[in-house]
Formats: structure tokens, sequence, C-alpha cells
């Protein structure tokens, strides 16, 4: 999978960062690097929108976290659903301080074309509703659902009966 080098320069946030083409429902991998502050310590990639199709209302952009790696740098993988509509957009590189408070780090054009990839627009649960676990020893799968209590606190709870699956 291609990445795409995001580089920050905090000392240029009227310089537009790199042009970033993307397929409609493709993934991308985004690797920031460059000049990130010494007090971020975490990044998020807001993905812009176009308007609802409906109601010509301006919709939230998508954000995706990444995730530091040994060298400083940060990579940020989006699934294809960030990416389901055919437009020129931009993209937003957010930092998180270590006070707790987004910092904006830059933002650039991302260009979603045509492409044959055919993904999946579908954002898909946390958890399945049906989930199984299996138990090694006796091979059979039991469904796992999560409880709250009266005080708000949620539990998992496993079903006794197993399935064959």
């Amino acid at each position: 999978m291609k990445t795409n080098i995001i580089t920050i320069r905090p000392d240029r946030l009227n310089a537009p960062l790199v042009e970033c083409w993307v397929g409609r429902l493709s993934s991308a991998v985004f690797v920031v690097t460059g000049d990130i502050p010494d007090d971020i310590t975490g990044i998020t990639v807001q993905i812009e929108r176009t308007p609802d199709p409906e109601t010509h209302q301006p919709r939230k952009n998508l954000s995706a976290t990444a995730t530091r790696a040994e060298d400083g740098t940060f990579r940020c993988y989006l699934a294809p659903w960030y990416f389901p509509d055919i437009a020129d957009l931009e993209y937003h590189i957010v930092g998180q301080d270590d006070a707790n408070n987004p910092r904006w780090l830059g933002t650039g054009s991302l260009l979603v074309k045509k492409n044959p990839a055919n993904g999946s627009p579908v954002v898909p649960p946390i958890v399945p509703p049906d989930t199984f676990v299996r138990n090694p020893v006796t091979g059979l799968y039991h469904k796992v659902n999560a409880e709250v209590d009266e005080y708000g606190n949620i539990s998992l709870v496993v079903e006794k009966e197993g399935v064959v699956k």
C-alpha cells in the first residue's frame, strides 16, 4: 500500500501540506512526520466531507487516530469508508498536546478519484451484535453479550450454552 508522507512545518502553517490522491472507497495510509512539536502526544487526521446530498448541509469531518512509531512519526490507516465521495476535499492534521488541548498542525488538498476497487462505504460495528468466542476445551462457541447494571457499569457475559459452528 502506498504511504502518503505528510511533513509538518509548524513555523509555516500558512503553507499547505502535501496534496494526497486516493481512490473512492479505497484505503490509504498517512505518515505524519517533520517538525512535530515536542508536547504533541497524539495526532488525528480529519477528512472533510461533501455536503449532505439531501439537505445540502455541511457534514462533520471524519476523524482517524494516528499511532506513534518508535521513530517519532505518526501512522494513520484510513479505511475505505473515509472516502465515500468523488470530490476535491481537504484533510487536516490535528495534534493533541500534553495539556489535552487540540492543536491544528496543517491542512492539505485531498483528491478522491474514481477507481475500480469497490470498497465498502459501511462502517463495521466495533463488535458485531452476534459475537461468539470459542472455548478451546470443548470446541464450542459461546455468545458474548454486554450488560449494564443500575450504576451504568458495563460487563461482558458469556452464555453458558455453547454451539457448534
